[in-house]
């Protein structure tokens, strides 16, 4: 029985039911608990300016500044010497699904995505909310354009989230249809969510019969995939239990006007999705979160900032060319002042000082696919963290920071974190004062 999850679900017959429901259905409010228990990745594509790896533009000086001129050098520690990937499988799709984890991903059938449960889902489990967590999308879904990489599923490109070994996180994109997951404000959102209680007992009722059906047919080794699916469903039975309308109004309008074309209002994309979310931190939906400026690989081109020319991933490859070279420090710029934008609004919330912000990329040269000193900061506030410095443990594995962050926010790490060589050491880094 040659059963994937992609067919596994559509015989089901719930493949677009369930993204529905998990998209329109508002959550009750949660309370602050207190200390570090929020957590939010960021990822930007293709790398900085930095060749051979060298720490090149990845300082508060250069790439960095917009956090400076913000005022949160003070909220920063830039960490070196972290490395990430295998040698054997490109770093543009190992080094994005394996982000937040340092998992190997399983390559052979391009249809089939398998990475490794990721930092933010760990989060999420341990300081629960009545939305698990938000994904923040790239503006577009990149497909590689040439055949080079047979058996590379294109979702290891877009995706950094993983609940579990099988199943990623879906991104939002939109601004507005983030909004409309949050807040259903409109009359025809609230009409939506009505609707969708009536008939909650009967279609969820109906997803539990459909599943213990196909259970009885299926081999062993497919049931973990069945649990999975029960998991998603349960998901959704939470999120409907929640309040009817949402008890966080936000204080601003939903997003107006089109988001379709990806290479247009970029910045302002961002910084819609750094307030929507900082809002629902701030009202207890969520606790936990990830943005994607780009997917790994990207194309994006940051014309309204930099004007027109070559995309990002073209100016990766700068062979040392100073415009292209020029360029990409630009990209690094507009990346970083969203960053900056995102910590300004978690500090106005007053949620700086219990949420952990872990930046980074999949690589550090990106015209050499570098994946030694990679560029990541780590953000947040308080005394007990070497803010405003750049510190190094000597050459240590991303897992082992991954580790640290576990720990600021109260969690104990598992025995084993990563693959390989890049199993976390356990070891601290020196980001503590």
């Amino acid at each position: 029985m040659n059963l994937n999850r992609r067919l596994f679900l559509r015989a089901l017959g719930v493949q677009l039911a369930l993204p529905l429901l998990s998209t329109v259905v508002p959550s009750s409010a949660r309370a602050d608990t207190g200390g570090r228990s929020r957590f939010i990745g960021v990822f930007f594509p293709n790398g900085a300016h930095m060749p051979l790896g060298a720490d090149g533009n990845w300082s508060f000086d250069e790439a960095l500044q917009p956090l400076v001129a913000a005022g949160h050098r003070d909220h920063a520690v830039i960490v070196r010497n972290l490395f990430n990937g295998f040698g054997d499988i490109d770093p543009h799709w190992q080094n994005a699904a394996g982000f937040l984890s340092c998992r190997r991903i399983v390559l052979g059938d391009a249809a089939v995505a398998r990475a490794g449960k990721t930092l933010d889902q760990v989060v999420a489990e341990t300081y629960t909310a009545p939305l698990r967590s938000l994904e923040v999308g790239a503006p577009y879904y990149h497909v590689h354009p040439l055949n080079d990489h047979p058996g590379y599923s294109n979702d290891y490109l877009n995706r950094i989230s993983w609940q579990t070994d099988d199943r990623f996180r879906s991104p939002i994109s939109d601004p507005r249809q983030m909004f409309e997951k949050l807040f259903a404000t409109s009359d025809n959102g609230a009409a939506r969510i009505r609707h969708l209680h009536d008939r909650k007992k009967s279609i969820l009722d109906h997803l539990h019969a459909d599943a213990t059906r196909l259970g009885d047919r299926l081999p062993g080794e497919y049931r973990p995939v069945l649990d999975s699916y029960l998991q998603t469903v349960r998901e959704v039975e939470l999120q409907l239990d929640a309040n009817a309308t949402s008890t966080c109004a936000p204080s601003f309008a939903a997003p107006a006007g089109d988001f379709a074309d990806f290479q247009g209002r970029y910045r302002e994309r961002f910084m819609l999705m750094n307030q929507m979310v900082v809002a629902a931190m701030q009202c207890g939906l969520v606790n936990a979160s990830t943005f994607m400026y780009g997917p790994s690989s990207s194309e994006l081109t940051c014309t309204e900032v930099l004007g027109d020319g070559v995309g990002h991933h073209g100016c990766a490859h700068n062979r040392g060319e100073a415009p292209l070279i020029a360029r990409l420090r630009g990209m690094n710029a507009v990346h970083m002042t969203l960053l900056a934008d995102l910590l300004t609004r978690l500090d106005g919330a007053g949620l700086l000082d219990s949420t952990v912000v872990l930046a980074g990329s999949d690589m550090s040269d990106g015209d050499l696919h570098t994946t030694e000193n990679l560029p990541v900061v780590l953000c947040g506030s308080g005394g007990d963290l070497r803010f405003g410095e750049a510190v190094s443990g000597g050459r240590r594995p991303l897992s082992d920071l991954h580790v640290d962050v576990m720990r600021l926010v109260g969690i104990s790490p598992p025995a084993v974190w990563g693959d390989g060589e890049l199993t976390s050491t356990q070891q601290a880094l020196p980001i503590r004062t």
